[in-house]
């Protein structure tokens, strides 16, 4: 990546000779039709001079802000058009830059992502789901190449600034907000109400999903110089958010989506709660219950079906879609189906008793934002030693309820992670609900980084002109036939006896193969 005093340079140049900077940027054409378009309107001035006139002072102030725009365009450096892969990442990273520097051994770094290693494991991959590979075969395993990437570590810390920033949570939203911020030269301090930090990812994620080692490695990462992490205060109970208000220049909510939804029918209170399971089989403790059945069809749901048949238990899931719209990543639907975990789709129960549990039978034929529909008189029994809800979380926001909008589940209301309150900004599962990792970290790097624009007073559309596209020294990949890579897992045998992880690191020479599987698309095809 060009260096900051290579882009200065290219400034100064272009301020002298317009499209210089870009072409000694190497932006070749660029720094043609800049020039081109510049000394050729002089020249043609020149060729038709009436004397100064009204049009010869517009024509003028175009000239002068033609010039500043080259002097930002030489600044800014190359730009591109983002390929499927880029625009599907909501945690904003480029995957089709570090795929390239996987294929051509490059030595060069993808710049510094929180929590980087926590997605390999963990994001569904929406960047696959739109890779224009698919179109030939199948997508390429983007998410499982991180595996082999190197990354930059975390920058020098800008020079110190006077503000004071909190931040509320210490899950990945976060703590992506806090790196950022520090980094930047505030004064951040992150209050966490548990024990520890890491939020959705320390007390739920499951070890076969997520190990404890890469989990502290990449939060010990993230947290930087100018971040105070106070552990063990909640928010409205051991400090009042007032107060937060009144110490600190700005306020940033990252509280995630804690609050567990009710299904509402008669016998539920009797169902164990899906988050509770899964903090308990963290710290240890057993579930011997027998015949259970999990009630949803997200990641908390296979997460917990998968948890509990490794303590011994016989698994269902139901689910009142079908099984192509369950939101759990399909991979790990996959996995609980190969563990014997059996899932019963287009199912919802009705009354819940002690051992049987009424269900019935639903349609749905929109996908998961249509509507589902009972059948009528299709009830029936299951029976059941336990019953697990995992129907979905909103945002425990009660305790700023009278500082901020939200809507009816609790969900933050902002504009850009600006709330109705300008000093308080909101940013994760807080604003959006029940999300990804991805859009977490996403969503806490760009909302900090409107933050530290509104602090420094940096108007929008200066931020958005200068601001720089991370291009390393890519090539085009000459495009391989080989099929996708098949990713190596422990046999079914021996994982569901343990919470080791699940899959395995295929070879170097296999992952390279798959690398190779790249299109290029903003070099070759432009998509």
């Amino acid at each position: 990546m060009p260096s900051n005093t290579r882009y200065g340079k290219a400034a100064l140049i272009s301020a002298f000779v317009v499209g210089g900077g870009q072409i000694y940027s190497r932006r070749i054409w660029s720094g043609i039709v800049l020039a081109g378009l510049f000394y050729g309107s002089i020249a043609l001035m020149v060729i038709i001079w009436t004397g100064i006139n009204q049009a010869f002072w517009g024509l003028l102030a175009a000239w002068i802000l033609f010039w500043v725009y080259n002097i930002l365009d030489a600044y800014k450096g190359f730009r591109y058009q983002k390929p499927p892969c880029e625009k599907a990442c909501p945690a904003g990273i480029a995957p089709w830059i570090y795929i390239n520097l996987i294929c051509n051994n490059s030595e060069e770094k993808y710049p510094f992502i929180p929590f980087f290693g926590t997605l390999e494991h963990i994001c569904p991959a929406p960047c696959e789901s739109e890779c224009t590979r698919r179109g030939i075969d199948a997508a390429v395993a983007i998410k499982y190449l991180k595996r082999c990437v190197s990354m930059e570590e975390p920058g020098r810390a800008a020079n110190a600034r006077r503000e004071k920033i909190a931040i509320i949570g210490a899950g990945p939203c976060g703590l992506s907000a806090a790196h950022y911020l520090g980094r930047k030269g505030y004064n951040v301090t992150v209050y966490e109400r548990e024990e520890k930090p890491g939020g959705v990812l320390a007390i739920l994620i499951p070890r076969f999903r997520l190990p404890d080692a890469m989990l502290d490695a990449e939060i010990k990462a993230t947290l930087g110089p100018n971040v105070e992490l106070k552990c063990d205060v909640e928010i409205g109970k051991d400090l009042k958010f007032e107060e937060l208000l009144e110490n600190y220049d700005a306020v940033l909510v990252a509280i995630g989506a804690w609050r567990a939804t009710a299904l509402g029918i008669p016998g539920e209170k009797i169902a164990l709660s899906g988050f509770d399971v899964l903090r308990k089989i963290k710290n240890g403790e057993r579930f011997d219950l027998g015949t259970v059945g999990v009630i949803g069809g997200g990641n908390t749901a296979i997460d917990a079906a998968r948890s509990l048949r490794r303590q011994g238990n016989d698994v269902k899931i139901f689910y009142r879609r079908r099984i192509m719209d369950m939101p759990a990543e399909k991979e790990d639907r996959i996995e609980a189906q190969e563990e014997g975990i059996e899932i019963v789709p287009l199912t919802t129960p009705v009354e819940m008793k002690k051992g049987i549990t009424v269900m019935t039978r639903t349609e749905c034929t929109e996908g998961r934002k249509g509507g589902v529909e009972i059948v009528r008189d299709s009830e029936f029994e299951v029976k059941l030693d336990a019953v697990v809800i995992t129907a979905g979380q909103w945002p425990e926001s009660n305790f700023m309820k009278d500082h901020v909008t939200t809507d009816r589940h609790g969900r933050i209301l902002t504009k850009n992670g600006r709330t109705s309150q300008p000093k308080i900004y909101a940013a994760g599962d807080a604003v959006l609900g029940s999300a990804t990792v991805a859009h977490a970290v996403g969503q806490g790097l760009s909302v900090a980084e409107e933050l530290d624009r509104r602090l420094r007073k940096v108007p929008g559309f200066w931020h958005r002109m200068v601001r720089r596209e991370f291009l390393p020294g890519v090539r085009q990949i000459s495009m391989h036939t080989d099929k996708k890579i098949e990713i190596p897992h422990r046999a079914v045998e021996e994982r569901v006896k343990d919470f080791n992880e699940v899959e395995l690191k295929a070879p170097n020479e296999e992952l390279k193969k798959e690398a190779c599987r790249c299109l290029t698309c903003p070099i070759k095809y432009n998509p």
